[in-house]
C-alpha cells in the first residue's frame, strides 16, 4: 500500500513537468520563438529563419541596442517568446523583458531584493548569472 501511495504522488510531483516540457516544445516549432538557451534540447543553436543569408549579411546594421547598466559578466543567453525577449543580468540578478516590436522597449522589469553583504562574497566565479 505504501508503495502504490508513493508512486501515485511521485506521479503527481512529476506531470507538471511533462506538461511544461511538451509546452516548449510546442513553442519551438515557431522559428520566431527561442525557448531555450541553445534553441532545442540538443543544444544545435540553429535556426530555419530565412532572413539573413549569406547574400546579405555583409548589409546587416544594428537596429537598436539595450544596456542592462549591470557591468559585470554577462553569461547567460535571452530567450525570445511571442515578440518578446527575456534578458538576464549579473548580480543584481535583474531580469528584463524587451518588446521586439517596438525596438527593445522595456516591458517589465524585475529587480529582487538582495543583500549584497551576504550575497556576493559566497558567490562562485565572480557574480555572472547563467540562465533564466
Amino acid at each position: 500500500m505504501k508503495l502504490k501511495t508513493l508512486s501515485i504522488a511521485m506521479m503527481g510531483l512529476a506531470a507538471p513537468g511533462l506538461v511544461a516540457a511538451d509546452e516548449l516544445l510546442e513553442m519551438q516549432k515557431n522559428d520566431n520563438n527561442w525557448v531555450m538557451p541553445a534553441g532545442d534540447y540538443a543544444n544545435t543553436r540553429y535556426s530555419e529563419l530565412t532572413q539573413i543569408t549569406k547574400d546579405n549579411v555583409k548589409d546587416l546594421n544594428m537596429a537598436w541596442s539595450f544596456s542592462t547598466g549591470v557591468l559585470r559578466g554577462h553569461e547567460g543567453n535571452a530567450l525570445v517568446m511571442d515578440g518578446t525577449m527575456y534578458v538576464h543580468t549579473a548580480f543584481p540578478n535583474i531580469v528584463f523583458a524587451l518588446d521586439l516590436n517596438n525596438d527593445g522597449a522595456i516591458k517589465w522589469k524585475y529587480e529582487p531584493k538582495q543583500n549584497y553583504d551576504e550575497t556576493v562574497p559566497v558567490m562562485c566565479c565572480d557574480t555572472v548569472n547563467r540562465g533564466l
